[in-house]
């Protein structure tokens, strides 16, 4: 059986990008015509130095200026190219290496560079100009927040039917002018507890009804809207009941909390029913 033997593995002088594919860096020069090329030169950190036109304490950014430079200044040559290529590798690794055995002083709040940049001469300026420009510029107008496709869930209107108000009206006024003559026939300990329960209760369910039959507004709203001012109306009465105390000091003859509050409910339930749709 035939056998094989792998040929050695070569070296190759070769570039990629700058950098060599085995083995460290070199220096090569131009050959002239007919000339072989000579041995390969392995370049120490001073003579990369040299190549770069950099002091052996040159900064990272320093070193990066200095290659960007000296590749504008080859103009093609690419044994040039390899030569400032090589050089900007070794600085670079012994940057690194001197960053990474803590021997570079770095802040912590910088990463993937071995100084903080700075902020050019011009910089500032500039920013202060455009903080002046933005300060002077107008204001941005500030748009008014977007209600809902469907609007608010109630609103005001003026009734348009005339004559459906003016009923609405009669109901409620007849409500209130019923509970206060019944609590002006009671004696004055029968007006404590009077409540005027039956005609806030016929007051409730006529909004309901009228809201329903003349806006047309849905079971679920309606009661919404009409226990939300029997609610409003329970809160401001038991308010100003609470200041007036008419259990104690009586308007005329009448003296009943209860009614007097039942009376300021009337009036918002007939307030929304006629009003709010």
């Amino acid at each position: 059986m035939l056998g094989f033997r792998p040929a050695p593995l070569r070296c190759s002088s070769r570039v990629a990008h700058g950098r060599q594919l085995c083995g460290a860096p070199y220096r090569f020069r131009t050959r002239a015509s007919g000339e072989d090329l000579p041995p390969v030169t392995r370049l120490t950190a001073e003579d990369a130095c040299k190549v770069l036109d950099v002091t052996t304490t040159a900064s990272f950014e320093e070193i990066l200026q200095a290659k960007n430079r000296k590749l504008a200044a080859a103009d093609g040559d690419m044994d040039k190219v390899v030569e400032i290529e090589s050089a900007y590798d070794i600085l670079f690794m012994r940057s690194m290496k001197r960053r990474i055995t803590g021997e570079l002083e770095v802040s912590t709040s910088v990463r993937y560079a071995d100084v903080p940049s700075t902020p050019k001469r011009g910089s500032a300026a500039k920013a202060t100009k455009q903080q002046l420009s933005g300060m002077s510029a107008p204001a941005p107008k500030l748009s008014a927040p977007k209600l809902p496709a469907g609007g608010l869930p109630v609103g005001f209107s003026v009734p348009s039917n005339r004559q459906v108000a003016l009923v609405q009206a009669g109901v409620f006024t007849g409500l209130g002018l019923w509970a206060l003559a019944q609590v002006l026939l009671e004696s004055p300990d029968a007006q404590l507890a009077d409540t005027a329960g039956l005609q806030m209760a016929l007051a409730l369910g006529y909004s309901v009804y009228s809201l329903r039959e003349n806006k047309r507004m849905e079971l679920g709203k309606a009661a919404a809207l009409t226990f939300g001012c029997l609610f409003a109306g329970a809160l401001i009465g038991t308010g100003i009941e609470s200041w007036a105390r008419v259990d104690i000091v009586p308007i005329g003859n009448f003296g009943s909390p209860g009614v007097f509050v039942a009376e300021v409910v009337i009036l918002l339930v007939a307030t929304g029913c006629i009003f709010l749709v």
